[in-house]
């Protein structure tokens, strides 16, 4: 497991070379793809392939953390940064760093400040995959903090949030979670080097347990789309235009889902379970509320987000019952839900800049487009759960586990989870048939009409079609 360490290693520090490079790098004209994004993707690529060799090493029967590498970084007192990794942050990393590589795909004639763009992603794709690897609770809470000045970054450049409002809220929700993140690492303190999965096995007093679980509880929370922390995500992510920062933005509230599975114990303690129960009752109202919106909305832009804050909740959920037994289904489902959103956006921006660009409207845009309409009516059909990616059977072994546990809650997420599909689904119709008229429609002309998706970014997108297939059932297929 020697090699499995190094690689672990190579994972975090890959991206930082690469901004290195980027930040050397020139940036090219609209007609060409610039050197900037080359490292960028070359940066990504790398990575994967990394991810791939990690994959091979990994013993697909043994729970818990692989193989786990310590830094000491101060000596008194001891602070030591403790890496380890497993099944499931793997298939996390290798998720986040194919949705960036999309976004990549989706910016290759974005010229505004691009080598900004460039050196930002892959900061926070250094930042979040040490977070995924982190193992103990001081490495954890590094990560969850540094992962925020490249967001902060992105978000202050290409947000084009005009309120100031916004952008206060957005610092202080992230500044609260912070805050009480590191009032539960204090009260932990004198457990050095405890492992995140170790937190739980802790004996506290009971005011000691309730002012520790309701920390680590509320900082996670402060970035999952919650009420009431719902509002700063969605101010943020309708005013994004960006398709890679778009992207970032929505996998911060994969982060907190992430922490509230690696800390939460299978067995809750008994302080904890009024709160599970009022917890469980906001998610879900949450999640209605944000569904209907959604379906109301004929922003496109918040279809989309109302689409990733239901199934957020809802991996949240399946993550919160007394049961381990759903991890796994939920780290298949999540790496094609990732996947699957960034490839989508990547489209949505393609068709929103042409729609601006050459002032035409969006009803019946795609019927000019063919590449376009064909991958877009696909990532539709997969989001909704059809039958083309580990969404559908994963998604169904979940929603199965939270009918044996809780049918009422169930059905109330399911009945959210089917009005974000018919928003999805409503969109879907709306860019691909125009409205119907009795009299013949005068044809186009040809500098009126949307441009389809190159050749190059149209291969991408088979070959991302082809992988979301290929994971149908388990996307570490490829290693037995």
């Amino acid at each position: 497991m020697e090699n499995l360490g190094s690689l672990i290693n190579a994972v975090i520090l890959i991206p930082l070379f690469g901004v290195l490079f980027a930040s050397l790098s020139r940036e090219g004209g609209r007609e060409r793809v610039s050197n900037v994004l080359c490292v960028g993707i070359f940066t990504v690529l790398s990575n994967l392939v990394v991810l791939w060799r990690a994959a091979l090493l990994i013993d697909l029967d043994k729970d818990g953390w692989q193989v786990v590498e310590k830094f000491t970084w101060i000596k008194n007192p001891k602070i030591e940064l403790v890496f380890g990794i497993d099944i499931f942050s793997l298939m996390l990393i290798a998720a986040v760093h194919l949705a960036v590589l999309l976004g990549m795909v989706g910016i290759r004639h974005n010229t505004y400040r691009q080598k900004a763009l460039i050196v930002c992603a892959l900061l926070f794709l250094s930042m979040i995959s040490g977070y995924f690897l982190a193992s103990d609770f001081f490495s954890f809470y590094i990560f969850f903090e540094a992962m925020l000045l490249p967001l902060f970054m992105l978000i202050g450049i290409f947000g084009d949030i005009k309120k100031q409002q916004i952008l206060y809220r957005f610092f202080l929700y992230n500044l609260l979670g912070a805050v009480f993140l590191f009032v539960a690492l204090i009260v932990l303190y004198n457990y050095q080097n405890v492992s995140i999965r170790e937190v739980s096995r802790i004996v506290l007093s009971g005011h000691g347990e309730a002012l520790v679980w309701g920390s680590i509880f509320i900082a996670f929370l402060s970035r999952i789309p919650v009420w009431p922390f719902h509002y700063w995500i969605s101010s943020v992510n309708v005013n994004i235009s960006n398709p890679l920062v778009f992207i970032i933005a929505n996998i911060i509230p994969l982060s907190g889902v992430y922490g509230l599975i690696r800390f939460f114990p299978v067995n809750a303690p008994e302080v904890l379970d009024p709160y599970l129960l009022i917890l469980e009752v906001v998610s879900i109202i949450t999640m209605l509320m944000i569904a209907l919106i959604g379906f109301t909305k004929k922003d496109i832009q918040y279809k989309i987000f109302s689409y990733m804050t239901v199934y957020y909740i809802l991996y949240l959920l399946g993550a919160l019952l007394p049961t381990d037994a759903l991890l796994m289904n939920i780290g298949f489902s999540l790496f094609s839900y990732l996947i699957i959103v960034a490839a989508l956006e990547v489209l949505v921006a393609h068709l929103d800049n042409e729609c601006q660009s050459k002032e035409i409207g969006e009803c019946g845009v795609l019927c000019a487009v063919p590449r376009t309409s064909l991958m877009f009516s696909f990532l539709i059909l997969a989001a909704i759960g059809m039958p083309l990616s580990s969404v559908f059977l994963n998604n169904m072994v979940i929603f199965s586990g939270l009918l044996k546990f809780n049918i009422k809650m169930a059905v109330c997420i399911l009945l959210a989870v089917m009005l974000a599909s018919v928003s999805l689904l409503q969109q879907l119709f709306y860019l691909k048939y125009p409205p119907e008229t009795d009299e013949p429609l005068p044809p186009v002309p040809e500098e009126c009409r949307a441009a389809d998706i190159s050749l190059r970014v149209f291969a991408v997108m088979l070959l991302t079609a082809a992988l979301l297939v290929l994971s149908f059932i388990n996307p570490l297929w490829f290693i037995g």
